[in-house]
């Protein structure tokens, strides 16, 4: 009987308390994460393609040509070594619509999505990394587009 009322005194005194909002929250949302795991979850965010920065990205056809021309250019030299303004060296590989850059080794664990790549194309030639430091790995970009096997003579 008297663990019975210890119980019942410690559930009145619960109830009595002001609640906690965040700790009310305990659990809710537990069904999203059933699936995918939050890790997997940030990878597969990081590699999605996303809207381009600015709107009228490759509006006429000689533009989304160009852009198509580097573009299998990248997809010929990916493996190859590059090297950043600072002399870094860097290697890339394409999946889909995006990089993955390596360096040392180790893959860079952002993606740089073709909308980003035709971003950088679209302000070429570029004279420093910082014409397109809004971008996704802007230095590793900046490396292979300018360079002679990426840009050929088009800028």
């Amino acid at each position: 009987m008297a663990i019975k009322e210890m119980d019942r005194a410690s559930v009145i005194q619960r109830l009595s308390e002001p609640s906690d909002g965040v700790l009310e929250m305990l659990g809710v949302g537990r069904e999203l994460w059933i699936r995918e795991s939050g890790d997997s979850l940030i990878e597969r965010l990081r590699a999605e393609d996303s809207p381009p920065p600015t709107a009228a990205i490759l509006s006429n056809s000689r533009t989304s040509d160009l852009a198509e021309t580097v573009w299998q250019r990248i997809e010929q030299h990916q493996g190859q070594q590059f090297y950043t303004a600072r002399r870094l060296p860097v290697t890339y590989q394409v999946e889909g619509n995006g990089i993955w850059f390596f360096r040392d080794g180790r893959r860079i664990e952002r993606k740089a999505t073709r909308s980003q790549v035709e971003e950088a194309i679209s302000r070429c030639p570029l004279r420093s990394t910082t014409e397109i430091k809004d971008l996704i790995d802007f230095a590793y970009l900046y490396a292979i587009l300018m360079d002679r096997r990426i840009r050929g003579n088009d800028w």
